[in-house]
């Protein structure tokens, strides 16, 4: 049995290192107005016999990807493209793409990775207040990304003890947000909802955090 296993792993081993990769990990920096992004992962076969590739298959329905044959002969190169669209997905994401070859029995795991830009960005994000402080405003400031045509139309508190006042500045591309506890004599936490315009098919809503402690 063991020398079975062992003739076994002297035949498929090889064929994992014969298929070579250019890269096997992509890093995208996306701004906030674009859609997707498409990385392609070149190889070749490096071996001396022919390889299949069985199938390939994403981590999620966010991501497809595929090559134009499977059959690739030895010295032939090809490449896997793989479209990664971001349905209003923001920040760091990553996905993965498992390649499976005939004759080997782990997939190679293809690596995407897109830094997505937020189309609003606010800092900070939360406020706070320990009991017994001054009820002075506080400020969180909120900018529109250069490239987004996007407004922040509204600001709602959750809570009716702690008031907003949205102040846009610069052409509509940077706002001040005011934010005021009635009192801070007991703990309270509120949700601000910002609502935006952006995009017109599906209107963005971000959140900002108050609470006393």
């Amino acid at each position: 049995m063991r020398l079975t296993l062992l003739l076994l792993l002297a035949f498929v081993t090889p064929a994992f290192a014969e298929l070579k990769w250019e890269t096997q990990e992509q890093t995208f920096h996306a701004k906030a107005s674009e859609k997707q992004v498409i990385a392609k992962y070149r190889f070749t076969n490096t071996g001396k016999e022919p390889i299949k590739i069985e199938n390939v298959k994403t981590s999620c329905g966010c991501t497809t990807a595929g090559l134009k044959k499977t059959e690739y002969a030895p010295g032939e190169s090809g490449e896997i493209e793989a479209k990664f669209e971001f349905g209003g997905r923001t920040g760091k994401q990553e996905k993965g793409i498992a390649v499976a070859v005939a004759g080997v029995p782990q997939p190679t795991i293809l690596r995407l990775l897109v830094d997505i830009e937020e189309p609003v960005k606010m800092q900070p994000q939360f406020v706070i207040w320990n009991v017994g402080d001054k009820p002075n405003a506080q400020i969180i400031r909120l900018t529109v990304a250069d490239d987004v045509p996007a407004k922040i139309l509204s600001v709602e508190s959750d809570n009716p003890m702690i008031k907003t006042q949205l102040t846009p500045q610069q052409n509509g591309k940077a706002y001040e947000l005011q934010i005021t506890p009635s009192d801070t004599v007991r703990s309270a936490a509120a949700t601000l909802i910002i609502r935006t315009d952006y995009p017109a098919d599906n209107p963005q809503v971000r959140y900002a955090y108050a609470r006393i402690k």
